[in-house]
């Protein structure tokens, strides 16, 4: 505030005397009877102190002091009044300067936090990328389930898909749902096996041979599987359970079972013996054609909903990181867990990633009672 004239000077002495009449009047009547000179001091020690605690005190002082008239004695106790004003206000200035330099100090606190926070996430987000990428789906990374026959077997007795009465030396794969020579049919790890040691972390698994995580596919399903081509969706429709294949390479829209296996040197000396029976046939269903197809189960068993919803989750993370896919697509369906806890251990994972963001937002996430 300001005391630019005596009418400004007079009001606020008003204000601050509003409640004391007896005491304003006397020092209302030596304010309008000082000199330029005078007032000139007064207003210049008073802006100092307004709204301060001693403000009133400060007021009193310099008025009864001046209230001696023009003589010696007043000029005296002026000049002295105007010096320790003058000391006050150049320590006030030397606070104002103190607490900037305070304010700086804060400031240069606040930007050295701030770069430390940003070096802690670049730290965390580094280290979570690291991490993800350690669980990437690729065939660089061998989930040795086609060196693992009794893992084979296991399957094949889970879920019912012995040979039976019929030709010992077939299995079927459990997309296609026809029989195929043996060694053309594998037993997948969906949580792969040279994971193992992180299992019981990040899914919950206790054995990692346990048949709800694997699948026997055929070698050209498994192998585009294992490097996330492809993944499998839950969905659930009137009572029904399907786990259907969705494509994450959009390049093998048009590409045949047949020629990827050939393409990747899987089996070849197999697949030259094949008939021109539905075995065939099958094997050159593009994986354009196979996209939105269920996997078939015979005996109502299903594998875990938490393995598969990890592999499509790294899968599609890869595809989007690889382009395979265009920015605007969007899964079937939602990734879906069999549990509360397989949901909230999957949240964590979400969470976790940092720098590398799943692709499906946490919203997307469904849960279900088996």
């Amino acid at each position: 505030m300001a005391l630019t004239d005596r009418l400004e000077t007079s009001k606020r002495l008003a204000e601050l005397y509003k409640d004391d009449l007896t005491s304003s009047l006397p020092l209302m009547k030596t304010l309008l009877s000082l000199g330029d000179d005078a007032f000139l001091m007064l207003r210049y020690g008073w802006e100092a102190y307004i709204g301060s605690p001693v403000e009133k005190a400060f007021v009193e002082m310099m008025l009864s002091g001046m209230s001696a008239g023009p003589g010696p004695s007043s000029r005296m106790i002026s000049e002295a009044m105007l010096q320790d004003i003058q000391e006050n206000v150049k320590l006030t200035q030397k606070e104002v300067v103190l607490t900037h330099e305070k304010v700086d100090l804060t400031h240069e606190k606040v930007n050295l936090t701030q770069q430390q926070v940003n070096l802690t996430q670049q730290k965390v987000n580094f280290l979570a990328k690291l991490v993800v990428d350690e669980f990437t789906y690729t065939t660089g990374k061998i989930s040795g389930s086609h060196q693992d026959q009794d893992f084979k077997k296991q399957l094949q007795m889970y879920y019912g898909n012995d040979h039976g009465n019929q030709e010992p030396y077939q299995l079927r794969c459990m997309l296609l749902d026809i029989r195929l020579p043996m060694p053309l049919v594998t037993g997948a790890h969906i949580f792969k096996r040279c994971w193992r040691g992180k299992m019981k972390v990040v899914l919950g698994l206790s054995d990692i041979n346990d048949p709800r995580n694997g699948l026997l596919l055929c070698k050209g399903l498994e192998h585009a599987f294992d490097d996330s081509r492809i993944c499998f969706m839950y969905v659930s429709h009137e009572g029904k359970h399907e786990f259907i294949l969705e494509l994450l390479d959009l390049n093998l829209q048009n590409t045949t079972l047949w020629d990827y296996m050939k393409l990747n040197n899987l089996r070849e000396d197999e697949l030259e013996q094949l008939g021109e029976g539905e075995q065939k046939a099958a094997l050159f269903s593009t994986f354009g054609q196979l996209k939105g197809k269920s996997l078939i189960f015979t005996n109502g068993r299903y594998p875990f909903k938490r393995c598969l919803a990890f592999q499509a989750k790294q899968a599609i993370r890869r595809a989007r990181d690889e382009g395979w896919l265009p920015d605007n697509w969007e899964p079937v369906a939602p990734i879906t867990y069999g549990s509360e806890e397989a949901k909230e251990r999957l949240k964590m994972w979400l969470e976790m990633v940092g720098d590398a963001p799943a692709p499906i937002s946490e919203s997307s996430i469904m849960d279900d009672e088996d």
